[in-house]
Parts: structure tokens; sequence; C-alpha cells
């Protein structure tokens, strides 16, 4: 699948790992790493939902339109479809309760 950036910062944190741990912690950017590695690896969207260990799921209400990803506990990875179904959109990386 093509990943697509929203932002330089979430482009280099993936292909810099030192930037990735200074922003969100050890765990976090080696979670952040692996997942968007899996994204990579799959054919189109609809494959990720069967991916069980993505825990995929369509946000609601403000975030409707956007999916998460299980990153490691209360860390998710927000993504969008892209224009097509090989594509997805990284929009950020957040803390389920600091949102």
């Amino acid at each position: 699948m093509e990943v697509i950036f929203r932002t330089k910062l979430l482009k280099q944190c993936y292909e810099t790992s030192s930037g990735a741990v200074k922003r969100w912690g050890p765990v976090v950017a080696r979670k952040y790493i692996a997942r968007v590695n899996e994204l990579y690896a799959l054919k189109d969207f609809e494959d990720a939902s069967r991916v069980r260990s993505l825990r995929l799921h369509h946000l609601k209400g403000g975030r409707q339109g956007e999916w998460s990803i299980t990153l490691t506990g209360r860390w998710r990875l927000i993504v969008t479809k892209g224009e097509t179904e090989e594509q997805v959109t990284i929009v950020n990386v957040s803390n389920h309760y600091e949102d």
C-alpha cells in the first residue's frame, strides 16, 4: 500500500528512529515504525481491516472519516483512507485520552 504522511515531521519520525524516540519515547517510536512498515506491506485498506493486530476501527464524532490503529497502551495511530483503496494517509500519533 502507498503510505502518505500528512506532515514532514511524521515522515521524519518514520525515517529516523531517533526523532521518533525523542518525540514519543522508545516504546511508542518502535511501534509507530513497525505499524507503518505493516501498512506498506499490505495491498490495500481493506487488507488492513483483516489484520487483527492492527485493531483498526472507524472513529466517530469530531474524528469522523478517520481510523485508529493501536500502537501500545493508550497510544494510537490516526489514519485516513487515501484517494484510492491502495493509499493511506498517516494523520497523527496521539495518546487517546490527551487528544
